[in-house]
């Protein structure tokens, strides 16, 4: 995989862009930005400029509905805020992608940049020098869109589509960066996308049900015997905690079948990286084991010692061989 071309690093505008990219990510990306110091440089920049920009597309498809009146909780598919300030926020966002993938950004003269333009400009620089499909943040914008306008979904295939656009295509997008070397590699990565955003809807039930979202699928809540007023209520009971067991146990498949592709990253730290983020952001499965299944107690989360504690299975994990078997680092 190419390294930033010596033109990036001499660009007196590049170095504060990456450096602004940065300075999102180490705020807002905690275990990611953790697990990129091993990381190429060259690399590290790029993870840091499209996260960034990620960051901040989602912030700005969501704030059209921050201004909007809050709603009741909606059903399955239905709209639960208005789509007219949201549609409008859509097409300027893909006219900036279509600027920026064609060379036609404009942004003000360099020191007049604020954080958000500089970083915009790392991402600029990104996309070209990785050649990133720019479907795939079509795709990213799709989740956020579903973010806004669904509440609830009535399957694991119609959730798996969501945990794809918000997580599942930033696996394709890091393929793009890290660098691989087997055909199978991209699905993979999207399994492990979609486990970590399994992993974020299992922590964050609690806040989720007090934006009147229920993300688990209505038909496991069914089998389980739980309401979606349970879920909102924020009480746990046996239910709950059987329903917890079961999704926490896709989750860890999801991570299992994810990690079978890491072998297929560069091994310049690449599959370390990836390694460490799959370990570290699994423990928080381990966490929410730890509280009983209760995560309206509190939001479960690793400390930095505990992340720590994970290096070791997570570099155990980067050593395997495409012939071997994984170790058992997801619990």
């Amino acid at each position: 995989m190419k390294s930033l071309p010596n033109k990036f690093s001499t660009d007196p505008v590049a170095a504060p862009a990456f450096a602004a990219a940065r300075d999102i990510c180490r705020r807002h990306a905690k275990s990611f930005f953790f697990a990129s110091a091993f990381l190429p440089i060259a690399k590290r920049q790029a993870a840091y400029a499209v996260y960034a920009f990620c960051r901040m597309m989602d912030d700005a498809i969501d704030e059209p509905a921050s201004k909007e009146p809050p709603s009741p909780p909606s059903t399955v598919g239905v709209s639960c805020c208005s789509t007219g300030s949201l549609d409008r926020t859509l097409a300027l966002f893909r006219d900036r992608l279509d600027e920026i993938y064609e060379h036609r950004l404009e942004l003000p003269l360099p020191e007049f940049r604020d954080e958000a333009q500089l970083a915009l400009y790392a991402f600029g620089l990104t996309v070209h020098q990785y050649q990133i499909p720019k479907q795939h943040f079509l795709d990213l914008a799709e989740g956020c869109r579903m973010d806004l306008t669904v509440s609830r979904y009535a399957t694991w295939a119609s959730l798996e589509r969501y945990c794809y656009c918000v997580a599942g295509v930033v696996g394709l997008i890091m393929c793009c960066i890290l660098g691989v070397s087997h055909s199978d590699a991209g699905r993979r990565a999207v399994q492990m996308g979609n486990a970590m955003q399994l992993t974020n809807i299992l922590r964050d039930i609690k806040e989720d049900g007090e934006r009147g979202r229920v993300y688990l699928p209505l038909v496991d809540l069914a089998r389980f015997k739980v309401t979606q007023q349970d879920l909102t209520a924020g009480t746990m009971t046996p239910n709950i905690r059987e329903l917890m067991k079961f999704e926490i146990a896709r989750a860890r498949g999801l991570y299992r079948d994810g990690a079978e592709g890491l072998c297929w990253l560069a091994g310049d730290g690449s599959r370390l990286t990836a390694s460490a983020m799959a370990v570290i952001y699994s423990g928080i499965l381990s966490a929410i084991e730890r509280q009983g299944y209760d995560v309206f107690a509190g939001r479960a989360h690793l400390s930095m010692t505990e992340k720590f504690r994970r290096l070791a299975p997570a570099w155990r994990l980067s050593r395997r061989k495409a012939d071997r078997p994984a170790p058992a680092v997801f619990g």
